[in-house]
């Protein structure tokens, strides 16, 4: 398969490939937003889950490709997986395969070797597989088989220029930046905790991620045990504070959350800690928050803190990954070293005690969250991204 380059008008035919089956939304909205802008899309997922019931909800042809999984006993499963996904790219012929997190991305870089040579795009959603030497090695290695890759986050992208990438442009996860109203009322929220209206409230927004690489076994990539080690501290300074750890362990048996509920016990907060679980109703349990925190050691922009800003919330985060893209350090939100509990307490009091410079910050933003997160703005980019590499490709005689 050669490389062309379309009119700058004619669809394209895209190979989204993620291998994810749970949560996704970036992905489902990248591949909804494509379609709408009128380019043949065709969705390649691990395996049945709530992505593919939510992909084939929105109507967008679908196809299971098992590329998850690298343990050795699972290496015959894998190989076949890669067969599959070359026979579907010779059979689809696209203009350009898009793949999304480290397992879709060294498959797809695979099959460039066997599948002839569209476009391939690779976007960078994270950068905690570096922590691993194997999987480092793995990325490193057939990095050169990507012709293009999108960063979400302006320090991924600086990274990956020093590592040798052949092209590099940073391109936010956008989201409907227009589906949270920050008029909307927490009273339901803070009722169903027995709250009242002017009770301090601080809340993390965050999947439990257990991880088994030796850099995140003992705090979890997203900080989860940060918050709660700094939670004794905010209780010395705001001493009717309740925190709200909203979100659950995504795979498993549940051990890790139990292990931070755990963690609260010995910190003598459980009764200040409630842990919510997953939510649906997101809208109202941000309207019932006063600060929003993300403890995380590596993060990429962070749909979380884009939410708490759309909502006018007041946002601390860890200075780290493409956070600060995100939380512009006293004009948005505040920044702290990334785990440290006293750090962290200090500028959640900090904002708590100052409803006007918390709501000041939330207003500025939101105002910028709109400009530079929406999805209408991030698929546009995307496809602009697309066409003028297929254009350099071309020309290059590729």
């Amino acid at each position: 398969m050669t490389t062309r380059a379309p009119a700058d008008d004619r669809p394209l035919r895209i190979l989204q490939v993620t291998t994810t089956p749970t949560g996704g939304d970036w992905f489902l909205d990248q591949v909804t937003g494509l379609r709408d802008r009128g380019h043949d899309v065709l969705a390649v997922v691990p395996g049945e889950g709530p992505l593919a019931t939510r992909l084939r909800q929105a109507q967008v042809p679908l196809r299971i490709v098992p590329l998850a999984g690298w343990h050795p006993h699972k290496l015959p499963r894998v190989a076949a997986a890669e067969l599959r996904l070359v026979r579907l790219i010779r059979q689809f012929r696209p203009d350009v395969v898009h793949a999304h997190l480290l397992k879709a991305n060294v498959a797809c870089r695979v099959a460039s070797l066997l599948a002839g040579r569209p476009l391939h795009v690779n976007q960078v959603t994270g950068m905690i597989h570096l922590h691993s030497p194997w999987l480092r090695r793995i990325d490193m290695t057939t990095l050169s088989r990507a012709d293009v890759l999108i960063t979400s986050c302006r320090a991924f992208a600086e990274r990956y220029r020093t590592f040798g990438a052949r092209e590099v442009a940073v391109s936010y996860y956008g989201c409907d930046v227009h589906a949270l109203d920050p008029t909307a009322s927490g009273e339901p929220f803070r009722k169903e905790f027995g709250l009242a209206a002017d009770t301090p409230t601080v809340g993390m927004v965050a999947h439990m991620y257990p991880s088994r690489i030796r850099a995140y076994r003992e705090v979890g990539v997203k900080g989860h045990e940060v918050l709660i080690d700094a939670v004794p501290d905010l209780l010395s300074r705001v001493p009717d504070a309740h925190v709200f750890v909203i979100g659950d362990q995504l795979v498993g048996d549940g051990a890790y959350r139990r292990l931070l509920e755990e963690r609260a016990r010995r910190r003598g907060v459980d009764g200040r800690v409630h842990f919510t679980g997953h939510r649906a109703d997101k809208q109202h349990v941000i309207a019932g928050l006063d600060v929003l925190v993300s403890p995380s050691l590596e993060e990429s922009a962070c749909y979380a803190m884009v939410e708490a800003l759309l909502m006018e919330k007041g946002a601390v985060a860890s200075d780290v990954g493409g956070l600060p893209d995100t939380v512009q350090h006293e004009e948005t939100g505040l920044l702290v070293p990334p785990a440290d509990p006293h750090a962290l307490a200090a500028a959640v009091a900090e904002l708590l005690s100052d409803p006007d410079r918390r709501r000041k910050m939330g207003r500025l933003g939101r105002t910028r969250c709109l400009a530079r997160f929406d999805i209408s703005r991030t698929v546009a980019q995307v496809e602009s991204i697309y066409r003028s590499a297929l254009v350099g490709s071309a020309r290059a005689g590729r």
